[in-house]
């Protein structure tokens, strides 16, 4: 072979070479990309956002539980929650909001779908009690304060399987208290 056919051979071999390597490094790193975050960073993240919540929920939640202790009628009691459990509703709403933007791990979409679907389905439950507080109607509250459909419970047990905090997708208050 002549001198330049070998450098040809050489540079072609080389050229192919890297453009293999670099396919492999690419192609794996762009497969990386589309896997999302890390099961424990989106966990992180998710639970920092529950975090977030459960601290701006306090006031709220110490309020709602002094008219628990409070006297006076169970029916009246359940009428002065209601703009605490408006602001309840909020930031849950918000909550739940913002845990749809983060993105989780490819392969735990479907698992994560379960948690915000049933997450959803609590909320909507928690929502239609708040007419049911503001007529005072205590046996019309008392199904959802006692999670009777379990859909509060369904969320918090999805949202704990997969590794949230606890409390993470539970309403932060007990209402069978309220």
């Amino acid at each position: 072979m002549s001198h330049l056919r070998v450098r040809t051979v050489s540079a072609a071999m080389l050229l192919a070479a890297a453009t293999l390597l670099g396919a492999c490094g690419d192609g794996g790193s762009e497969a990386k990309k589309d896997d999302g975050p890390t099961r424990p960073a989106y966990i992180a993240e998710v639970d920092a956002l529950c975090a977030k919540v459960a601290r701006q929920s306090r006031p709220t939640n110490r309020k709602l539980q002094a008219l628990v202790n409070a006297t006076g009628s169970f029916s009246g009691r359940l009428k002065k929650s209601v703009p605490l459990l408006r602001k309840t509703y909020s930031l849950q709403a918000g909550k739940l909001y913002d845990f749809r933007r983060i993105e989780p791990p490819a392969k735990d979409r479907k698992q994560i779908n379960e948690v915000i679907a049933a997450s959803a389905a609590a909320l909507k439950e928690f929502r239609g009690g708040i007419p049911i507080a503001q007529r005072g109607d205590l046996k019309g509250f008392i199904d959802i304060a006692f999670d009777a459909n379990s859909t509060r419970a369904r969320a918090e047990r999805l949202g704990t399987t997969y590794g949230f905090r606890e409390d993470c997708f539970a309403i932060p208050i007990d209402l069978g208290q309220v």
